[in-house]
C-alpha cells in the first residue's frame, strides 16, 4: 500500500477510535441513567407497599410481615430479569462501537465475527474469583433479597417486640426506655421507607451500586475485547497501548501497564493476547491501536519489566500498585514475583511461606 494512501488509512481508524471511544462513553451513561430509573422506580413500589400495610397508627405489624416481604421479593426478581436484559443489551452494543472501528479496513465478516466473540466472552469467561457474568449477576440478586428482606424482617420484629414492651411500661404508669421508643419505632412506615432506601440504593455496599460497578464494567470490558479482535485484524497492527483516562483519579496498577515496556513495542503496548487490560472493575483505562511503522528503534531496545519499573517508583506508588504494605516490604527484599503483583496479599503470603518466607518479618 503507498505511503500516502496508509497514512490516509491510519487516519481514518484513528477518527472511528475516537469516535468509538466517545460512542462507548454514551452508551454508559445512557446505562447508568436507565439503571438509576430501574432502582427508584422499585423503591417507590417497596415503600408504597410497607405504607399501604402499616396499620392505622403507621405500624407494620408481625400479622403483614410474610405477605410483605413476598411482594418485596417478587419485585426484586423483576429488577434482576430486567437488568439482567440491560446489561446483555448494553455489551451487544459496546462490542458493535468497538468492533466497528475497523469496518473500513477488514472485511465486514470479520468485524462481525469480532463482535460476536467479543459479546460470547464477556458474557462467559470466568474471573479470578472463578464466576462468570450470570453469576455476578445472581450473586447481587441474591444479596439484595437477603439485605432487603432481613432488614425489613429485623425492622418489623424488634420493633413490634419493643411496642409491646412499650404497652407494658405505660400499663404500670412508667417511663418508656428512650432506647425501647427508638426500638418500636424501627417498624413504622417512615422508618421503614427510609431503611428501604439506604439498603436498596444509599449505602455504599447497596445492591444498586453493585450493579453499576458490574454494568459498566462488562461495558468497557465488551468494547475493548470487540476493539482488539477487529485490530489484529489489520495487517499492519502490531499491539494496542494501554492508556489512562484524563479522568483517572489516583494512581493504581494502571499506571504501571501504561508505562512498562515489556514486548520491545513501546512504553504500555501490548501484542495480541498480552494485554493487562481491563485491569480492575470499573476502570476508566482504555485502549488505541499501535502500527507496525510506529513503532522505533528505541522502543524495540529499552525493554523493562514490571519488577524494576516498580523499584524505580516511591514507596506511595508501589504501595497504590501493590496494595499492601507486606508486598511492598517483599519487592524491597526481592522475593516478590511478577505474578504477585495483581495477586491479593492473602494469596501471596501463603505462597511466600511455602517457600519458607518469615512473612511475619516483612
Amino acid at each position: 500500500m503507498a505511503e500516502n494512501e496508509r497514512t490516509q488509512v491510519k487516519a481514518t481508524i484513528r477518527r472511528a477510535m475516537q469516535a468509538a471511544e466517545r460512542a462507548t462513553n454514551e452508551l454508559d451513561a445512557q446505562a447508568m441513567m436507565e439503571l438509576a430509573t430501574l432502582y427508584q422506580s422499585a423503591l417507590v413500589e417497596i415503600q408504597y407497599l410497607i405504607t399501604n400495610a402499616a396499620d392505622e397508627l403507621g405500624m407494620v405489624r408481625l400479622s403483614q410481615l410474610q405477605a410483605l416481604t413476598t411482594q418485596i421479593e417478587g419485585i426484586l426478581n423483576q429488577i434482576n430479569l430486567t437488568q439482567s436484559n440491560m446489561v446483555d443489551g448494553y455489551i451487544v452494543e459496546a462490542a458493535k462501537n468497538g468492533g466497528n472501528t475497523f469496518s473500513t479496513t477488514i472485511p465486514a465478516e470479520r468485524v462481525s465475527q469480532s463482535i460476536d466473540s467479543a459479546a460470547l466472552a464477556v458474557r462467559t469467561m470466568k474471573q479470578k474469583d472463578g464466576l462468570q457474568l450470570s453469576d455476578r449477576l445472581w450473586r447481587v440478586h441474591r444479596n439484595a433479597k437477603e439485605q432487603l428482606i432481613q432488614a425489613v424482617e429485623r425492622a418489623v420484629i424488634l420493633g413490634n417486640s419493643a411496642a409491646d414492651a412499650a404497652q407494658e411500661y405505660q400499663r404500670r404508669a412508667e417511663a418508656v426506655p428512650s432506647e425501647i421508643s427508638q426500638q418500636a419505632n424501627m417498624a413504622s412506615n417512615s422508618a421503614l421507607n427510609k431503611k428501604m432506601k439506604d439498603v436498596l440504593i444509599d449505602d455504599q455496599g447497596a445492591p444498586y451500586h453493585q450493579i453499576k460497578r458490574v454494568m459498566r464494567t462488562e461495558i468497557n470490558r465488551a468494547h475493548g475485547m470487540a476493539f482488539q479482535n477487529s485490530a489484529f485484524e489489520d495487517e499492519f497492527v502490531v499491539g494496542t497501548k494501554f492508556k489512562l483516562s484524563p479522568n483517572h483519579p489516583r494512581r493504581d496498577i494502571c499506571d504501571m501497564h501504561a508505562r512498562v515496556n515489556l514486548y520491545g513495542l513501546g512504553k504500555g503496548v501490548y501484542p495480541k493476547g498480552k494485554s493487562p487490560w481491563p485491569a480492575h472493575p470499573n476502570t476508566l483505562s482504555y485502549e488505541q491501536v499501535v502500527f507496525i511503522d510506529e513503532i522505533t528503534e528505541d522502543d524495540r531496545t529499552n525493554t523493562s519489566n514490571r519488577i524494576d519499573w516498580l523499584k524505580g517508583q516511591s514507596r506511595g506508588t508501589q504501595k497504590a500498585v501493590l496494595g499492601h504494605d507486606k508486598k511492598v516490604s517483599a519487592l524491597h527484599r526481592d522475593i516478590l514475583s511478577q505474578n504477585m503483583i495483581a495477586t491479593p496479599w492473602k494469596h501471596v503470603e501463603p505462597a511466600l511461606k511455602r517457600n519458607g518466607i518469615d512473612t511475619d518479618s516483612l
